[in-house]
């Protein structure tokens, strides 16, 4: 006795919009990874900035 596996209902949204929704949420994600570079940068130059070495500072910025 086979049974088929369970399938996925279709999605109810139409195309543009589900290609609209995934612009959207790569557009924020852009943001959000470019806020991030910009904390980690500011972060790395502070410690470079209290006496680290380039190489500490990186590995320091490394564990966040």
């Amino acid at each position: 006795m086979t049974t088929e596996p369970a399938r996925a209902e279709r999605p109810r949204e139409n195309l543009p919009e589900a290609v609209t929704n995934m612009v959207t949420l790569w557009s924020s994600l852009a943001e959000v990874a470019a806020d991030v570079a910009h904390a980690k940068r500011a972060i790395f130059l502070a410690y470079v900035a209290e006496g680290f070495t380039e190489a500490q500072a990186l590995d320091l910025v490394k564990t966040i």
